[in-house]
């Protein structure tokens, strides 16, 4: 699909905006500004003049990447996910890492993606409207993937930043520490009430038009599909390192491995808090258990 918007400038993510990468939004206007800067570092270094504003739809490293490139510019995002960017170790706690896991991760933020304590210079909320001159912005509160996920709206164009509600194949990403698959459920559903809108997503795609709510609906299925093997799983009693092993999240065993092992920890323990929460899961010892019905 072609891209039709003068003042608004897709820069596609290199590998097709596949994870470290995601799609980027450039406001060309009185007040220009850039929209999750991890796309192209080549691109988006001939922009390092004009960006004032850099607006992240949530503080993963895979959208703030290369905000280094625009030292001078201010930093927007919502309230809750503001302190992230400002604390390396707050960043690293709301990724729940601990030991190993927590030193690899620290290195990797600061020597691949170039992690600087960033304060926030404007903290948007839900309903907000900017005003970039010719171009209108209204901000969508999001949350679930994170507590401060936002999805951006421009209303003349008819057209939506979906950001990491992404609706690629692989499913939602809910394993951080303040993630909540309900929520997320929801502000997906959320989405879906702007028909005829055109949408940007910041993996894959990138572009979608018309009715979302197909696409939405098989993004959702992910959950449940992954909650049903976990289920099946656990008609044994497992535990949390035979749970990984299962690998229902990533299919396989992949390299590196203490990044898929990380993940399919992080979005497993997810489900067993949801399940345990619903009185479905009980925990004996170090293993979980599918409870009798």
């Amino acid at each position: 699909m072609r891209w039709k918007f003068e003042e608004i400038k897709l820069i596609e993510g290199k590998n097709r905006g596949k994870y470290p990468y995601c799609h980027s939004l450039f406001i060309d206007d009185e007040l220009c500004a850039i929209i999750d800067p991890a796309s192209d570092p080549e691109k988006l270094k001939n922009l390092t003049d004009k960006v004032k504003v850099i607006i992240l739809s949530h503080y993963h490293e895979d959208h703030f990447w290369f905000s280094y490139l625009f030292p001078k510019a201010e930093l927007w995002m919502h309230s809750l996910d503001a302190p992230y960017l400002a604390d390396m170790e707050k960043l690293l706690d709301a990724y729940r890492m601990e030991g190993e896991w927590r030193a690899q991760w620290k290195k990797i933020f600061i020597e691949q993606f170039h992690y600087t304590p960033r304060s926030c210079s404007r903290l948007l909320k839900d309903g907000d409207e900017v005003n970039f001159g010719k171009i209108k912005m209204k901000v969508l509160h999001t949350p679930g993937h994170t507590p401060g996920h936002l999805c951006f709206l421009f209303p003349e164009q008819k057209l939506i930043y979906l950001a990491d509600i992404d609706l690629t194949k692989f499913g939602p990403w809910y394993g951080d520490r303040d993630s909540d698959i309900d929520a997320l459920i929801q502000s997906v559903k959320r989405m879906c009430e702007f028909e005829g809108y055109e949408f940007v997503v910041s993996h894959e795609g990138p572009i979608y038009s018309g009715n979302i709510k197909e696409l939405a609906q098989s993004y959702l299925n992910v959950i449940d599909e992954r909650e049903a093997k976990l289920k099946e799983l656990l008609i044994k009693p497992k535990t949390i390192e035979e749970i990984i092993d299962a690998r229902i999240v990533y299919k396989k065993p992949r390299q590196p491995q203490f990044f898929f092992d990380y993940g399919e920890w992080a979005i497993m323990t997810k489900h067993l808090e949801r399940l345990m929460k619903k009185g479905e899961v009980i925990k004996v010892g170090e293993k979980y258990l599918l409870k009798e019905s």
